[in-house]
């Protein structure tokens, strides 16, 4: 899907740079607080001086304007405006404060965007089905519109085994992060180290989270662009569909044997006997009839 590819790029650059950010603000804090190459716990936890909380401040209502355009975690918002109101911050907290709001606007406003690009994604397929499968046979007729209620609850309702919305899995996503954030940096100044480490644990854990939202994202689209798929089959009283895998060098086995499977249209069951067979999975459906003589409904006929 051209729109989950742009997503998936768009977001890649963000998480980038938040990296890069993160790694130059470490790097400037460690250079202004060391001592003789090492930073204690004391050290760290020292208070800012009045000048250096003024600064802080100055950066913390810079936050707040931003996140206020563009739609940051509430949550965080309200982390930012405690933050500004205390008289006391030190120099751990300023870092933590610091390294965070990187995060938050790699991953702001993420939810929204992920589910305004799955709505996107059935509309644009539920219809799309219904003109080929019309075209297919020869017969055009007026097919019933998406109702943006329904398709509400259809977002709102847990479709895996694990019981959760795309949503719920993304603000988990997140909070590993962030978590992670918070323990290395602690781990640095405990231990006495430099940043490096700390740094690469941070680039590492940043990756492996953006990697995760796309895995997320991928799946979610999967699952909803079948369910788009099915739909338009009911709208047109299509009986049967067929599982179509994408045959190349790196289909798993489970994908590649089932490719050709065909079922009743009102037996679907994602993961059973529908797309996403499993994260990141790449199968899709067309419909089945009995007289498609065992050619494959995705290929032309040679």
């Amino acid at each position: 899907n051209d729109l989950t590819v742009g997503y998936i790029h768009q977001t890649e650059e963000k998480y980038r740079k938040a990296i890069r950010e993160i790694d130059v603000k470490i790097n400037a804090w460690y250079r202004r607080f060391a001592i003789n190459n090492n930073v204690t716990i004391a050290e760290a936890k020292k208070l800012l001086t009045a000048e250096q909380l003024k600064e802080l401040k100055w950066t913390i209502e810079d936050y707040i304007k931003h996140g206020k355009e563009n739609a940051i975690d509430g949550a965080w918002m309200k982390e930012l405006e405690n933050a500004s109101a205390k008289f006391h911050i030190n120099r751990l907290e300023a870092l933590k404060l610091d390294c965070q709001q990187s995060l938050e606007v790699a991953t702001g406003g993420m939810v929204d965007e992920v589910d305004q690009l799955i709505r996107d994604a059935y509309k644009n397929t539920y219809y799309k089905s219904c003109f080929e499968i019309q075209k297919g046979i020869g017969i055009g007729f007026d097919v019933a519109k998406i109702n943006n209620k329904s398709l509400d609850k259809l977002l709102k309702k847990p479709w895996s085994v694990d019981n959760f919305v795309f949503s719920e899995r993304l603000w988990t996503n997140k909070a590993k992060l962030i978590n992670t954030l918070d323990q290395e940096l602690m781990r640095m100044v405990l231990t006495g180290s430099g940043p490096d480490k700390a740094i690469k644990a941070i680039e590492k854990a940043t990756t492996q989270s953006h990697f995760a939202a796309m895995r997320i994202v991928q799946t979610e689209q999967a699952y909803f662009t079948t369910l788009a798929q099915i739909d338009s089959y009911k709208e047109l009283d299509v009986e049967q569909f067929e599982i179509v895998a994408t045959l190349d060098g790196i289909t798993c086995n489970k994908c590649g044997s089932r490719d050709g499977e065909h079922y009743p249209v009102n037996t679907i069951q994602a993961g059973v006997n529908s797309p996403p067979f499993h994260p990141l999975c790449r199968c899709t459906t067309c419909p089945y009839f009995s007289d498609m003589n065992g050619y494959r409904a995705s290929r032309s006929e040679k």
